[in-house]
């Protein structure tokens, strides 16, 4: 399998302007194909003509060194993604990108010029920025791409913030990383699962992720039996709970219990919106915790129902 990493360049404009459907026009995709031994063996870069924010706002244009008159002969999204799409190929391959954001402002520019989508569901990808964390130690850490570069002694031959010089900089971050992290993929979300038959779940030997279809309503989700069920991560047992969903924010909720084998679960459900839907999905999380975790929870899950009660 080959890797594709990327990254993007993109434009706004001021807050009379911004489109919430896209917020962010990209104005320059650069890429680096790598073969199944991250070997490099192609190369991508191509500028865009904007046509919805037209002028470079001045912050972008400080950050990323291009200017109106680079981009005034370049070809057009539509264009420029179908060349990018055949650079890809036909082989299968992974999207790398790093951080979790290029892939979302991707399939926003796809979907506002009325593109072929990348996917009709969840798009499995390796984040580079957090593998890195999970080969620095801690699957939390988030560095800058320049301090990673830095780290690993990558030389720096070429300007940051131009988007194919990013992503060789990833491309060679992610060859430093232990393949092992690999299995930790990430799914962007700008496309939910269609139905109950399409979810994903997906076990990282660790902990377990479900991403759910949209529902109609936020009190027919968090409601439904599926998204309440706790199951241990390890023996995939439903576990009776001992603390049901609750929630201190109403986005995420946290539940526990106890499988009689492997200890103490937790699992955290995130409630998001669909973009194209504008309605309600959730990302479950379940992994095994401690008994000071457990009781911590326990004391949150006290206070909640307290501050309901009064």
């Amino acid at each position: 399998m080959n890797y594709i990493v990327f990254d993007l360049e993109w434009n706004m404009g001021n807050p009379r302007e911004e489109l919430k459907v896209m917020p962010f026009e990209i104005i320059e995709i650069g890429a680096v194909k790598l073969d199944e031994n991250k070997e490099a063996i192609d190369r991508f870069s191509k500028l865009i003509h904007p046509r919805v924010y037209r002028r470079m706002h001045w912050m972008n244009k400080k950050i990323v060194h291009i200017d109106n008159s680079d981009l005034k002969t370049a070809d057009r999204f539509e264009v420029v993604y179908s060349e990018f799409l055949t650079f890809c190929g036909e082989e299968p391959y992974i999207f790398c990108t790093w951080g979790d954001t290029d892939l979302t402002e991707l399939q926003r520019n796809i979907y506002y010029f009325d593109c072929i989508p990348l996917s009709d569901g969840p798009l499995e990808y390796l984040d580079v920025q957090k593998l890195n964390g999970y080969n620095e130690g801690s699957h939390k850490t988030r560095i800058s791409l320049e301090k990673a570069v830095e780290e690993y002694g990558i030389a720096e031959l070429s300007d940051f913030h131009r988007a194919v010089n990013d992503a060789s900089y990833t491309a060679e971050v992610l060859k430093r990383i232990d393949p092992v992290y690999e299995r930790y993929t990430s799914f962007n979300n700008y496309y939910v699962p269609k139905d109950v038959n399409c979810e994903i779940i997906r076990d990282y030997g660790d902990y377990t992720k479900h991403i759910y279809r949209c529902f109609k309503d936020k009190h027919r989700l968090i409601h439904d039996k599926n998204v309440r069920s706790l199951e241990c991560p390890v023996c995939k047992r439903n576990v009776e709970k001992d603390v049901p969903p609750f929630s201190n924010n109403g986005k995420n909720y946290i539940m526990t219990g106890k499988c009689e084998e492997h200890g103490l679960v937790k699992a955290k459900i995130r409630i998001k919106k669909n973009e194209q839907k504008n309605l309600p999905y959730a990302v479950k999380t379940t992994r095994m915790i401690s008994l000071e975790e457990m009781e911590g929870i326990k004391k949150k899950y006290q206070k909640s129902i307290s501050s309901k009660s009064e």
